[in-house]
């Protein structure tokens, strides 16, 4: 499964889809720091002009999160 977190407004086919926002393309309304998926089961995870939007005291529990879920190679 591969997760494109804080799409926004932008479609890439063949991911799962997660914003806070709604829209037609979104596949999970809910935030990309507390991921409903159980840990290594993700192979991939696109995230552009996220990462900003956390403080210096949550991109780490943030990155930890997406971590948790990632796959090992």
């Amino acid at each position: 499964m591969k997760l494109h977190l804080g799409c926004g407004h932008r479609y890439i086919p063949g991911f799962v889809h997660i914003d806070l926002l709604r829209a037609p393309h979104v596949d999970i309304v809910g935030p990309v720091e507390k991921l409903p998926f159980p840990e290594s089961c993700i192979s991939v995870i696109y995230a552009s002009h996220v990462l900003e939007h956390f403080g210096r005291y949550e991109y780490e529990r943030v990155l930890a999160e997406w971590f948790r879920v990632l796959k090992p190679r």
